[in-house]
């Protein structure tokens, strides 16, 4: 209290200076940090790198202000490790998400931007934090997952490769010209702009069911457009199936009464 009494305006007007200067200056060094490693080092490691700038520059002007302000540093760096070790033992889930955060920065199985697929959540990284990663799914919602929870599960990088091959099942009757299927397929799948003629389509018999023959169509396309690749397909083979004459059965239910 006699340190509080003590302290004069002048003291409280330049330890406010230093924090605003101190913040200005963190936020400008940390993002010309941002722009020079964002060339060099991944987006993620890019924005980890300018957080750290920016309060590790503001943690210094931090400790000026309190310094200003006739703070006991020794004190206060005390108290501040008896609440470390405290908030440790109160906060192991944390410690494990952020660990696993800092191996999700060096073994790097996915990057902001890309599109992943974790614990059946489908999106677009949009940040990689040290304690979560949050994900936009393709239906505008932003999910956060906690970094332990990734590490623990299977993740699924659809980003990963330029290409991917995508694979569509259709069911056609049995009394189907199967030669003549497989060449209607071929021809509409290389008439779309958006597939690739290396490594080449194919058509192969997947399934004897029931009630059709299961082919399936396996082309390559760019990875960036593989779902509208795909819902434009299906429209141009049920178009062409029925210019052609080219049956696809409903699929049979047996009910058996007891």
């Amino acid at each position: 209290m006699d340190t509080l009494a003590n302290i004069g305006w002048v003291h409280i007007a330049y330890a406010l200076g230093l924090l605003i200067f101190g913040f200005l200056i963190a936020k400008h060094l940390s993002a010309i940090t941002d722009r020079t490693l964002s060339k060099r080092i991944s987006r993620h490691q890019a924005m980890l790198t300018r957080r750290l700038v920016f309060y590790g520059l503001l943690l210094i002007f931090l400790i000026s202000a309190l310094q200003q302000l006739g703070f006991n540093l020794t004190v206060l760096l005390g108290a501040a490790g008896i609440f470390t070790v405290a908030l440790s033992f109160a906060s192991q889930t944390a410690a494990s998400n952020l660990i696993s955060g800092i191996f999700l920065l060096f073994e790097q199985p996915f990057k902001v931007g890309d599109s992943i697929e974790v614990k059946n959540i489908k999106g677009i990284v949009d940040s990689i934090d040290l304690l979560s990663t949050k994900i936009n799914t393709p239906d505008n919602t932003q999910i956060r997952v906690p970094n332990e929870v990734i590490m623990k599960s299977e993740i699924t990088n659809l980003s990963c490769f330029k290409t991917r091959r995508l694979e569509i099942v259709i069911g056609v009757a049995y009394r189907s010209d199967i030669e003549h299927v497989k060449s209607v397929l071929l021809n509409l799948t290389y008439a779309h702009e958006g597939i690739l003629n290396d490594p080449p389509a194919q058509v192969i018999i997947s399934n004897f069911a029931d009630s059709a023959i299961e082919l399936k169509l396996l082309a390559w396309t760019k990875t960036d457009v593989v779902s509208s690749v795909k819902y434009q397909l299906h429209e141009t083979i049920k178009q062409r199936f029925e210019q052609e004459g080219i049956e696809m059965p409903f699929p049979q239910i047996t009910l058996h009464q007891g």
